[in-house]
C-alpha cells in the first residue's frame, strides 16, 4: 500500500512538511507518496497526478491543509475512492466538526480500513464541506483571505484573530443582499438580508457554529440567515451565533432541505469554505463520500 499525501505547505502555520516528517518518523512500514500544491488552486493539478499513479485497490490518500484546500482536493478527487484528512490550516472547521484531533489516530483508520459515510454539497463553483454564505461572513473571508494581518499572525498561530478584526470591520457596513431561494422546489423571497449561510457541517469562521444540528453526516441542509437591521440588531444577531443562542432568538430564521437553488438579479460575492467568487445563480447538490474517520 502506498498513502499519496496531498499538502497545502502554506495552510495555517505552515506545519504541513512537519507532520508529513511525523508520518515518516512513526510509520517506517508506509510507502508515502507527497504531491504538494505550489500555488492556488493547484489542487486539480495534483490531484491529477496523483490519480495517474494511484491503484484504488491498494492505495490511500490522506489530504493535509486547510477547509478551503479540502474543499477543492474533493472537487476533483473521484467521489467513488475514500479519503482521509489532517487539519494544518488556520481555521480548521471541519476537523472540529468532525473531531479529528489526533494525526496518530488519523493514520491508524486508514491502516484499519475504517470508512464513514459523509456528504459534501457540489456546485459548478465548488465543493462546500462546510458552508457557502453570502453577506456578513463572505465580505469577512474576502477581507482575511490575503490580508497581510492574516498572514502575521498565521505565523504565531493566532490566525483566527483575523477573522474577529474583519468580523468587527464588516459590522459597520450594511449589507443588503437579495435573493430568491428555491428549497426541495418551494420557493421563498429573502430581501434585505445581511447574513445568509448554507451550512452542510456545525462550524464555520474558525469555530463559530452555524446550526447546532448542522452536520456532514446527514443529508440535509441548514440554511440560516437574518436580516439588516441596524446596528444594534445586526449585533444582536451576530453575537446569538457566537454564543450558541440560535434557537431562542428572535431574529435569526433557519430552513432545512435537501435540493437548494439560489438567485439573485446582480452578482453576489460568496464564500466556499474560506474561498471567494462571486455568482448570480448557484445550485446545490448532495454527494455521498466515504472517509476515513
Amino acid at each position: 500500500m502506498t498513502l499519496y499525501i496531498l499538502a497545502n505547505p502554506n495552510a495555517g502555520s505552515h506545519t504541513a512538511e512537519h507532520i508529513i516528517f511525523k508520518i515518516k518518523e512513526s510509520y517506517p512500514q508506509l510507502e508515502v507518496n507527497i504531491f504538494m500544491t505550489v500555488g492556488p488552486e493547484d489542487e486539480k493539478r495534483q490531484i491529477e497526478a496523483i490519480l495517474k499513479e494511484f491503484v484504488s485497490s491498494e492505495d490511500q490518500l490522506m489530504i493535509l491543509g486547510g477547509d478551503g484546500t479540502l474543499s477543492k482536493a474533493l472537487r476533483f478527487w473521484p467521489a467513488s475512492l475514500p479519503f482521509a484528512y489532517y487539519p494544518t490550516g488556520s481555521g480548521n472547521d471541519f476537523a472540529k466538526a468532525m473531531n479529528i484531533t489526533s494525526l496518530y489516530r488519523s493514520v491508524d483508520t486508514i491502516l484499519e480500513g475504517k470508512t464513514s459515510r459523509i456528504y459534501v454539497l457540489n456546485s459548478s463553483y465548488g465543493t462546500v464541506v462546510n458552508s457557502m454564505d453570502f453577506g456578513f461572513a463572505a465580505q469577512v473571508i474576502n477581507g482575511s483571505t490575503n490580508s497581510i494581518l492574516k498572514k502575521i499572525l498565521n505565523k504565531v498561530k493566532l490566525g483566527k484573530l483575523t477573522y474577529l478584526f474583519f468580523g468587527i470591520k464588516t459590522l459597520f457596513s450594511k449589507q443588503a443582499i437579495n435573493l430568491e431561494l428555491t428549497l426541495d422546489e418551494k420557493s421563498y423571497q429573502l430581501d434585505n438580508l445581511f447574513f445568509i449561510s448554507v451550512a452542510n457541517s456545525l462550524y464555520f469562521g474558525g469555530g463559530i457554529m452555524i446550526w447546532p444540528t448542522a452536520s456532514a453526516k446527514k443529508k440535509e441542509v441548514d440554511i440560516v440567515y437574518f436580516k439588516n437591521g441596524n446596528f444594534y440588531q445586526r449585533l444582536q444577531s451576530l453575537l446569538a451565533l457566537l454564543t450558541k443562542r440560535h434557537e431562542s432568538s428572535h431574529t435569526i430564521q433557519h430552513l432545512t432541505g435537501v435540493d437548494v437553488v439560489l438567485k439573485s438579479k446582480e452578482k453576489l460575492l460568496l464564500q466556499i469554505d474560506g474561498e471567494t467568487c462571486t455568482a448570480n445563480e448557484v445550485t446545490l447538490t448532495y454527494q455521498e463520500r466515504s472517509m476515513y474517520l
